[in-house]
């Protein structure tokens, strides 16, 4: 099981580098340190992992569908895509598939692009310690 382990900001959260491809687009030969990576929160509140719309601009993202964004409050219809994500687990990463995320809008100033969320966390084990330690493993 890949583990990614080191140190995070309580108040900040647990934010980490991550790739996003459209599907299909990487291989597993392709050395992290080569990919153009974005900020990411750990985000165990998301049920599902989002991107902004600047990521998606980015990578020329076609969107697949609609899909409703859940908050507190309301629902919204937003972009759904079609990606392949690679955590930075090891030299060449670990490669989450197939994965549909939904766009969102990021906090002014926001220091994270995506939100990996349970869609993807919940395929492994996630560790946070009062001392500001983590662990992944997937």
């Amino acid at each position: 099981m890949p583990c990614l382990s080191g140190k995070y900001d309580p108040a900040v959260g647990l934010v980490i580098n991550v790739s996003v491809f459209p599907c299909g687009a990487i291989d597993g030969a392709t050395p992290v340190s080569l990919l153009t990576t974005f900020p990411a929160l750990i985000d165990t509140g998301a049920s599902a992992t989002c991107i902004s719309l600047s990521v998606a601009g980015a990578l020329a993202l076609p969107p697949v569908g609609m899909r409703p964004l859940i908050s507190a409050t309301h629902a919204i219809p937003v972009n759904a895509y079609l990606v392949d994500i690679v955590l930075p687990f090891g030299s060449v990463g670990y490669i989450v598939r197939d994965t549909q995320v939904v766009e969102f809008s990021p906090p002014q100033g926001s220091p994270f692009q995506i939100l990996v969320g349970r869609d993807i966390i919940c395929k492994g084990a996630l560790t946070l310690s009062f001392d500001g330690h983590f662990t992944l493993s997937l």
